[in-house]
């Protein structure tokens, strides 16, 4: 993990089961929100050993992303191709569960994405309306 400009780079390497890989996220979620880093960008591309998430365990891990961030910061995550859902249910559903969040296959997208956004004065994340995210 390092911090630069404010931006935590977390990039976990090696083979895991989905539920290590989401506990893994999670820590580094609280790891930031608990030093007051606002921005985190996870890259999981040198993770296997994991199936495509269900909408099911997509559901289950942002919930547990969204708790763990409190609503202190926005996340970027990147991954390969193929474990996008299509129509980005998990980060709709992280976005109502109140975490800031998208999913990109680059870092450069990731890391575009996370500066052109902010949070507010509180170091809160700031939310699309969500009549906005349907």
């Amino acid at each position: 993990m390092t911090i630069v400009d404010g931006l935590c780079n977390y990039r976990p390497q090696g083979r895991v089961s989905l539920v290590v890989g989401v506990e893994m996220i999670t820590a580094a979620i609280t790891h930031c929100r608990d030093r007051k880093i606002s921005k985190l960008l996870v890259d999981v591309t040198e993770l296997t050993g994991y199936p495509n998430p269900t909408l099911s365990d997509r559901f289950w891990m942002v919930q547990d992303w969204a708790h763990a961030a409190q609503g202190e910061l926005i996340a970027a995550l990147v991954t390969l191709p193929e474990y996008i859902d299509p129509g980005k249910f998990g980060v709709k559903a992280a976005r109502d569960a109140g975490l800031k969040c998208d999913v990109f296959t680059t870092v450069a997208e990731a890391k575009a994405w996370l500066m052109a956004n902010e949070t507010n004065q509180t170091g809160r994340a700031t939310l699309d309306h969500p009549s906005r995210l349907r």
